[in-house]
């Protein structure tokens, strides 16, 4: 990633031993992707002072630019049997640092964690736009497919299904919980 200037401060000269803090408020300049950036905070910049070792003089703290849809709890019976009708309720989160865009959440049934081509749709929520740090709950019905072999499968939540957010992290949208068919 490139590195942005984003701001300088100059300090007054330091006695042996002391120490200076300081405060700047920058801005994030419009049209920054949305991924994971650093803030980096170097001393001596200008390499102005002789000093006895240069090496030390930078610090650095990430930084999510732009939303991140996350599902943060999902419920569900632990057992159901083919034909039933369940109520599954799930919350998603923009654990990001910009507003999401409204976006899709899809529940499929899986006999494993993640969604593939072999899952089962089985339902779905509308999430509406959310700001940074907001979260949206709802409860959704929906019906086991006749025909669903009795064993192990698993309630998969995906957050964003459709890719309409363009996010932080694509790779934290799904939750999953088990569900025993009988």
């Amino acid at each position: 990633m490139d590195a942005l200037g984003l701001a300088c401060v100059v300090g007054a000269a330091l006695a042996a031993g002391a120490a200076s803090s300081a405060s700047t408020t920058v801005a994030i300049p419009p049209g920054t992707e949305s991924g994971y950036w650093y803030i980096i905070v170097e001393a001596d910049a200008g390499e102005a002072v002789t000093e006895v070792s240069e090496t030390n003089n930078a610090s650095s703290r990430s930084l999510r630019i732009g939303p991140d849809l996350d599902i943060t709890a999902l419920s569900a019976p632990t057992s159901a049997s083919a034909g039933q009708s369940i109520t599954i309720t799930d919350s998603v989160k923009n654990i990001g640092g910009a507003p999401a865009a409204s976006s899709l959440t899809r529940l499929y049934l899986s006999t494993n964690t993640t969604v593939d081509a072999s899952d089962t749709l089985i339902g779905s929520r509308n999430v509406p736009a959310l700001a940074a740090g907001a979260t949206s709950s709802g409860s959704t019905t929906v019906t086991i497919p006749q025909g669903t072999a009795a064993g192990t499968w698993y309630i998969v939540a995906q957050a964003d299904s459709e890719d309409a957010v363009t996010e932080t992290s694509e790779t934290n949208n799904m939750y999953a919980k088990y569900l025993r068919i009988y």
